[in-house]
């Protein structure tokens, strides 16, 4: 004989998921923001170490020359600004500004944003490209400071979205070049 439910065992499994479903829901909604937030924080750890990635890369280019360059190959501006040059092409010499092969680079913190730009022989100036996100990450530091033969940087980058959400990296690059000499500190 097939027996079905009855009503009082129907209203007791209706009123424990009226108490599970709603809690469920929460715990789900948790783990999701949980989980985007630990998205997020990739994100943002990554696209730093790519900032500090290209940094480092310039600074340690910084002065080079295949023959016979004048002038200063890296050099601290003012303003959370770094300007440096190299013989890219290993022409001997350092192609200026305004010249779109110019071997003369930038890199400024700026509104909250680290900036290059290629042919600039200072930190001032229109066209500068932003190397981060402005939608999603906010840069909050940016130093500077010269030891030796080391340069040493720092980097704060703090997401919008969660403000708590900060990555900081703080690097010494040897310089390889021994041309290399700073001005206007």
């Amino acid at each position: 004989m097939q027996r079905g439910y009855t009503l009082s065992e129907m209203l007791i499994v209706m009123a424990l998921l009226a108490l599970i479903l709603p809690i469920a829901g929460r715990i789900m909604s948790a783990l999701t923001a949980a989980n985007l937030q630990q998205a997020v924080r990739a994100q943002l750890h990554d696209d730093a170490y790519h900032l500090a990635f290209s940094l480092e890369k310039a600074i340690r280019r910084a002065g080079y020359c295949h023959g016979e360059c004048r002038g200063a190959g890296l050099r601290i501006g003012p303003a959370h600004c770094l300007l440096v040059r190299w013989d890219e092409n290993s022409r001997g010499r350092w192609q200026p500004p305004p010249s779109a092969s110019s071997d003369y680079y930038g890199y400024r913190l700026r509104d909250g944003n680290l900036e290059t730009q290629r042919g600039v022989a200072d930190c001032d100036g229109r066209g500068w490209e932003k190397m981060n996100d402005p939608q999603h990450v906010r840069i909050t530091v940016f130093t500077l400071r010269l030891s030796g033969e080391r340069l040493w940087f720092r980097l704060v980058m703090q997401s919008l979205r969660w403000p708590a959400l900060k990555v900081e990296i703080i690097r010494g690059i040897t310089r390889e070049n021994r041309d290399v000499a700073t001005t206007g500190q």
